[in-house]
């Protein structure tokens, strides 16, 4: 039997995080801390001394991957130069990293569904960071004439919920691909163009 990896204390973190993902994925909300601390080769015991419940645990984890994808949202926006490009690179990021991360295997899409029914704390993390950099990007918007009139966070809340449809993770797994079912392109595109300015053009 090998002998455990000896870790700082932020690697030891570091790793029961990233494991603690990768047995949701697999286990789904079934996983223990047993579990945690059997795949690290450390005890139970030793996981408790960073985390002492399986809820927090399960929070941190959440922070964590939700923060890495809220991470990738803003670097797709900030990669395009006008605003309506930005919106919509946003906007498509956000669906792809749904999609892809969270909804196409069954435990991680119980685990998400857990997490927004019983809004935990980095749920409502990510959403207000999602509206506050489209809130951002709407005022720029609008500062170049792009987007019409309307108080930039009000306006990206009501754009996000006309994307629910392409970034809810129940939503997804039911309705996605099913005619006559919009598109994440289409749906995209019809908030686009609501914040539209209709003066210009």
């Amino acid at each position: 039997m090998n002998a455990p990896l000896r870790r700082d204390s932020d690697e030891t973190r570091s790793a029961i995080l990233s494991t603690a993902w990768d047995l949701f994925r697999q286990l789904g909300a079934r996983t223990t801390i047993a579990d945690i601390a059997d795949a690290l080769s450390m005890s139970s015991a030793n996981v408790y001394r960073y985390f002492p419940t399986k809820k927090a645990l399960t929070d941190a984890t959440c922070e964590r991957v939700l923060g890495s994808a809220f991470e990738a949202i803003r670097a797709a926006a900030d990669g395009q130069s006008r605003p309506i490009d930005r919106a919509a690179a946003m906007l498509r990021t956000m669906h792809v990293l749904m999609r892809d991360q969270m909804t196409s295997q069954a435990r991680v899409h119980e685990i998400v569904d857990i997490a927004i029914q019983e809004r935990w704390p980095a749920i409502d993390a990510y959403h207000a960071n999602c509206g506050g950099l489209l809130a951002e990007i709407i005022g720029a918007g609008q500062a170049t004439g792009e987007f019409g009139p309307g108080e930039p966070a009000a306006l990206a809340m009501q754009t996000l919920a006309a994307c629910a449809s392409i970034n809810h993770p129940v939503l997804i797994a039911q309705c996605s691909d099913k005619a006559p079912w919009p598109t994440p392109d289409e749906v995209v595109a019809f908030a686009l163009r609501a914040l539209c300015n209709r003066q210009v053009g």
